[in-house]
């Protein structure tokens, strides 16, 4: 992907990174984090959203903070980052929603020749 990306900051263990969606009208807290998928110690889910009062990730919040492409560059350079950790493990994505996955699917679509230099890119 070839679109600007936000500053992220990382957890000592590379698996949370977060950072500010910003546009004129407001600031958003948001996070990327990567899980286990439990019994398989070499898939890690990716989850990504809204960061709550609490901490937690609301990943059905819908924003519209007028950033969506440098948002998800900024997703992109999260995973590069994890893959610079972990170099031997698989990521998998699901959007929270149908449409959230026809967009993931959208984006990867449109940039899958950049996308497919840096990583193996599979699809079920």
């Amino acid at each position: 992907m070839k679109h600007d990306f936000y500053h992220f900051e990382s957890s000592e263990d590379y698996l949370r990174f977060e950072f500010e969606s910003v546009s004129l009208d407001r600031r958003i807290r948001k996070a990327v984090e990567f899980t286990q998928i439990p019994d398989n110690n070499e898939i890690w889910n990716l989850g990504f959203g809204d960061i709550q009062e609490d901490g937690t990730i609301d990943d059905l919040v819908v924003s519209n903070n007028g950033d969506m492409d440098k948002i998800l560059a900024t997703v992109i350079q999260t995973i590069i980052y994890f893959f610079t950790h972990r170099p031997k493990e698989t990521v998998l994505f699901l959007g929270s929603t149908q449409s959230r996955t026809r967009l993931y699917k959208i984006v990867i679509s449109k940039n899958i020749n950049s996308i497919s230099e840096l990583f193996v890119v599979r699809g079920i």
